[in-house]
């Protein structure tokens, strides 16, 4: 998709629509427009992201605090509003935050304003080698390669060929001990007449969504190692209070328990 289109408010943007989900102000009447029909589908959409949200703010804590990264590189992070990755992690943790979507990284500069150690950059999830080689990212980076990267709420939106290009490129980068959080999303999920229709209207935006199975994912991630328990429901994510959904809420996510969340090392 090219940047003319993205900018276009014409027409719907993925990027935008997930900013009015998570309740934002960035996002124009024909992105609210499209994001209700996707609502009106999947009524249970807002809880999901907010779930994911939550999720990347235990990852923030548990990369930072608990394995001592002090470099947290995330691709497709979206506007980095006050629960992001950044208003959780330790003291002194340099966060380096990337979205294609040029007026996303426009406002999120904006809105980072002089935040100290946060770092927001233009670049496609797809090729994180133009983000990695940027000579500005490695002024940054001062030749750190062991490093704490973060996939969250993307793999959805990406064939399955450049899953795998992303995992081996990061791979062959990043130094012995890096670690990878990556979010499985939409894994084991069924196709019924609701998601077809959820991914008509995502196609309208020049967006194409994805459906695979965990075992698929955990192909295609090789030769990056999963760590401790594996992947694990976001349902059972480190302590998630589940009362904080109703049992329609639960029962809606299904199989897929809001998506599947994992560590994985090198």
């Amino acid at each position: 998709m090219s940047k003319d289109d993205i900018i276009d408010a014409s027409k719907p943007s993925a990027g935008r629509m997930y900013d009015y989900y998570l309740g934002g102000s960035h996002n124009f009447e024909v992105d609210r427009q499209a994001a209700d029909q996707v609502l009106k589908l999947i009524p249970f959409s807002v809880k999901f992201l907010r779930l994911q949200r939550w999720a990347l703010q235990d990852i923030a804590v548990e990369l930072s605090e608990k394995r001592g990264f002090d470099v947290i590189i995330d691709f497709a992070s979206g506007l980095p509003t006050s629960d992001n990755i950044h208003s959780k992690v330790s003291t002194g943790t340099t966060v380096i935050y990337s979205d294609y979507d040029p007026l996303v990284a426009e406002y999120a500069r904006q809105i980072l304003g002089d935040t100290p150690n946060v770092h927001f950059f233009e670049g496609d999830a797809r090729h994180p080698e133009k983000l990695l080689d940027n000579p500005e990212v490695l002024k940054i980076l001062d030749g750190r390669r062991k490093v704490a990267f973060v996939h969250w709420g993307v793999s959805s939106f990406l064939a399955d060929d450049e899953i795998h290009g992303i995992a081996e490129h990061l791979y062959d980068w990043a130094a012995p001990g890096s670690c990878w959080a990556f979010n499985a999303q939409g894994a084991d999920i069924p196709v019924t007449p609701e998601l077809e229709k959820v991914r008509a209207v995502y196609a309208k935006t020049g967006v194409k969504t994805y459906s695979r199975t965990l075992k698929r994912f955990i192909e295609l991630l090789q030769p990056w190692q999963l760590d401790g328990e594996g992947f694990i429901s976001l349902l059972k994510w480190h302590g998630f209070d589940q009362s904080e959904l109703g049992k329609e809420d639960v029962a809606a996510f299904g199989p897929m328990g809001g998506g599947f969340g994992a560590y994985l090392t090198k």
